[in-house]
């Protein structure tokens, strides 16, 4: 009965995306993070990722005003980056699995896309931020408990659809810089102190994955965070007590655990798990210089080296060759030129101060989504392209606000002109 429920929800979601579009990328996120058709029992087994993003672009084709393109050169690269994904899936002898990894990056890149059109308000933006922080903070929130309730004994893993440990540790830090967007940027002071917490139980659940990779990532984050701080000292000071009280609660066989797998970092010739990843590199590196143009295409590493890439750049590099790399890093670059730009726009004035900060966390989230990507294969992942939808999309919104005040004033002026009283000049 409760799948048949959710079921009628989804279809419910999808024909409304179709005359509401700017609905779109709130339900298909909503699905891609929270998966509520693998929560049910019974129900119709549907693509509904596909539907939604079906849907939306459907709504989109015929939306009115609306929708507005960015005039952003990430639009063109990441189009390129997709349109060079599908040429080596096609160049290349991939099998009809391997080949829909290439539909599926498309799909993804839809989205983003319509996230960036549509996803172009205060409202809209914040809407699709609290869809992300929940559906993936609920998770966070079980198993930080779980890491608090066993005092840091248990290794928490996540669900299905989220990865289990390093996987889904990626997710949590990812998310992290947007629970404390939301703890500044909430109208109502209980929702700002329950992200804030939500923030804090987060960490937690990073801890309990026990993920090496994303513990550096999470170091990186944090060093860039305390970087833009105006209290450094008291920060670092405040920071360090921390580490000391969690080192004494903790049990001594979850720093054990700990300290085990951070001596393997110093260690790294010793240690299996890191030698299997400098191999994958290494094959993806002489495979790319023999096929420098396309790549392997899709699921090269799994087809013919039978290990995953261990690497956002060696997995680009490997499936798309150089020209993808390359596209993938003007991406990067482009990514954060927006920010910076972003920032120095909404500098100084009060109604922008969301967009000046958001633009911020999403640097950070990109920290530790580049720094993380030096040891895990997300080069195609959802999030990241998710990230350059909303961050376009904010772009947009920003210069609306700008040109509509900009007007605003000229009007005041013009409008003031006209009814200052005349001066009748005499010789």
């Amino acid at each position: 009965m409760f799948g048949i429920v959710i079921s009628l929800w989804l279809i419910a979601i999808t024909l409304l995306v179709l005359f509401q579009p700017a609905l779109g990328p709130v339900a298909y996120y909503l699905i891609v993070w929270m998966h509520p058709e693998e929560q049910m029992y019974g129900g119709l087994s549907l693509r509904w990722t596909f539907l939604i993003a079906l849907t939306s672009l459907i709504g989109f084709l015929f939306m009115g005003k609306g929708r507005q393109v960015p005039k952003s050169s990430l639009v063109i690269f990441v189009i390129l980056l997709m349109l060079w994904y599908f040429a080596s899936a096609l160049v290349n002898d991939v099998t009809d699995e391997e080949f829909s990894l290439a539909t599926d990056f498309a799909k993804v890149v839809l989205m983003s896309l319509i996230t960036a059109c549509v996803m172009n308000t205060r409202a809209r933006i914040h809407t699709l931020i609290w869809i992300i922080v929940i559906s993936i903070g609920m998770v966070s929130l079980r198993t930080g408990l779980i890491t608090i309730v066993s005092a840091g004994g248990a290794v928490v893993i996540g669900p299905d659809f989220l990865g289990h440990t390093n996987e889904y540790a990626r997710f949590v830090i990812y998310t992290w810089p947007l629970m404390i967007f939301l703890s500044r940027h909430s109208a109502h002071y209980y929702v700002r102190v329950g992200f804030a917490a939500l923030s804090v139980i987060s960490v937690l659940a990073l801890i309990g994955t026990n993920s090496r990779g994303a513990f550096v990532a999470f170091a990186a984050m944090c060093g860039v965070l305390w970087l833009f701080q105006n209290k450094k000292i008291r920060i670092a000071l405040l920071a360090s007590l921390l580490a000391m009280g969690a080192y004494f609660a903790a049990p001594e066989k979850r720093m054990e655990s700990f300290s085990n797998r951070a001596a393997t970092i110093e260690n790294a010739d010793e240690d299996t798990s890191f030698v299997g990843r400098t191999e994958a590199w290494v094959f993806g590196w002489d495979y790319a210089l023999d096929h420098p143009i396309f790549g392997g295409g899709p699921n090269i590493f799994e087809r013919v080296h039978k290990t995953a890439s261990h690497s956002n750049y060696f997995e680009v590099l490997g499936e798309t060759g150089f020209v993808g790399l390359t596209i993938y890093g003007v991406i990067a670059i482009l990514a954060f030129a927006t920010i910076l730009r972003i920032r120095k726009l909404t500098k100084g004035i009060p109604d922008l101060i969301w967009a000046h900060d958001l633009a911020f966390f999403i640097m950070i989230s990109l920290v530790g989504y580049f720094v993380g990507g030096l040891v895990k294969n997300h080069g195609f992942n959802e999030y990241y392209y998710m990230l350059l939808g909303i961050l376009m999309g904010t772009e947009v919104a920003v210069r609306n606000y700008l040109i509509a005040h900009a007007d605003g004033e000229r009007q005041n002026v013009d409008s003031s002109a006209k009814n200052a009283p005349a001066q009748v000049y005499r010789n």
